[in-house]
């Protein structure tokens, strides 16, 4: 019987120094994740001393004073100096939001590839931390080395299907620049919850918007200078053969059926108003046959007939063939789009069939600058050929890239990108 009991007392005795464990441990798991929160969490403005963020005169007296005594560095003071002269900066994304920064930048994951270009463009990539899939694994991706030096950045994925939110958060940065509407904000929401990660959604792929995004970005990661040269080198080399094609009426442009697959396969898509597609083809002087609708939607086959277009561009997909590092021969996947376009019998009686002036154009056309002064080049040189008949596509991105983006990519004499040739 003294046995039985013994063996209750010990057993009791046991359990409660597991629940003791158990509980030091919780609480050390807590203690941990709610320092990491805090990490993520911490948006403290140096020299702020009352916690508004901003540092006022008073404060960055303070903070001299606190030099003069050896309490921080001459470094630390001049950071101090620089925010209470320069910040806050307030910008508005592409949605419209006002985003304020108290201090300066110098964390950027950054999902897309055209934002990717930006910061390029800006001499900027020093501050960014992690990418897209598409900058990470530029050759793997189908870009070739034109993102070649971002191999080493921490790799997020992609914000229209998967983010590795987890490696994101892990890079600690400040700001994340995506897509208008990818990742969906509800996402967004619930991953970056209580981090105090800010977000911009910028529409980098449309031309109304692009010098815009440049300058303000410029302005915000104070490189007004750069975003100054790059955007006389965008007028000087594109921004007058668009000023010109903007003056044609809606009557006296080309009617155009724009196709596009983004990978799906399906046939009969097009882009409306609101799709950055259609922003390059208007601009580009043609007048889409489809733009009262809205986005990207699928169209019947007879209705594309009766629009009675004047020229079809078909946009497709293809990561393997093309790409920026084929051979200019090398146009067999393009030559079978164009073919079976050409072969529709429901298109036979229009126009753009019948004169074959049908045109495919590919990824590598719409990303980043490419999607300028490569894509655009050609839809101007295809659908208002008077007024781009002295522009190059592909020597202006050569010279886009070499100056801006500081790659050794050679689109002059390598890369199948349209078909046919312009």
């Amino acid at each position: 019987m003294y046995k039985i009991q013994r063996e209750g007392f010990d057993d009791r005795i046991w359990g409660i120094r597991m629940k003791i464990i158990f509980g030091f441990s919780l609480f050390l798991c807590i203690f941990y994740l709610l320092g990491q929160a805090y990490a993520y969490q911490d948006v403290s403005v140096p020299g702020d001393a009352n916690g508004d963020k901003i540092v006022s005169a008073d404060e960055l007296s303070a903070a001299e004073n606190d030099f003069k005594d050896g309490k921080i560095s001459e470094q630390a003071l001049e950071s101090i100096r620089i925010i209470q002269s320069s910040y806050p900066r307030r910008i508005n994304d592409s949605t419209g939001k006002e985003i304020t920064f108290y201090k300066p930048v110098e964390r950027i994951a950054v999902l897309t590839t055209e934002d990717y270009e930006v910061l390029r463009t800006l001499n900027s990539t020093d501050k960014v931390v992690a990418a897209g899939k598409y900058v990470v694994q530029s050759r793997e991706q189908g870009c070739g080395d034109l993102y070649i030096d971002g191999k080493n950045l921490v790799n997020i994925g992609s914000p229209t299907s998967t983010v590795d939110w987890e490696a994101l958060i892990k890079t600690k940065p400040d700001l994340v620049i995506t897509y208008m509407s990818s990742p969906k904000q509800a996402d967004l929401d619930q991953n970056l919850k209580d981090t105090n990660i800010t977000v911009i959604r910028l529409d980098s792929g449309n031309i109304s918007q692009y010098l815009d995004i440049v300058n303000k970005m410029g302005y915000l990661l104070d490189r007004t200078g750069e975003a100054e040269t790059y955007s006389r080198f965008f007028e000087e080399k594109l921004g007058k053969y668009l000023d010109a094609a903007s003056s044609i009426s809606v009557s006296d442009r080309p009617k155009v059926y724009l196709e596009a697959d983004f990978g799906g396969g399906q046939t009969y898509y097009t882009c409306g108003s609101g799709h950055a597609h259609n922003a390059l083809l208007t601009a580009a002087g043609g007048n889409n046959v489809f733009s009262d609708l809205e986005g990207f939607k699928q169209v019947d086959p007879e209705s594309v007939a009766m629009k009675n277009p004047d020229v079809i561009l078909r946009y497709k997909y293809l990561k393997d063939s093309p790409g920026i590092d084929k051979d200019l021969s090398d146009t067999s996947a393009l030559q079978a789009l164009r073919d079976e376009m050409l072969g529709r019998a429901e298109l036979n009686k229009t126009p753009a069939v019948a004169n074959k002036k049908v045109y495919i154009f590919t990824w590598d056309c719409t990303k980043g600058g490419g999607r300028f002064f490569l894509g655009m080049g050609y839809l101007g040189k295809w659908l208002q050929p008077e007024i781009f008949k002295d522009y190059s596509p592909r020597e202006a991105y050569q010279e886009y890239l070499d100056q801006f983006q500081r790659t050794k990519v050679d689109v002059v004499n390598k890369g199948v990108f349209v078909y046919p040739e312009a």
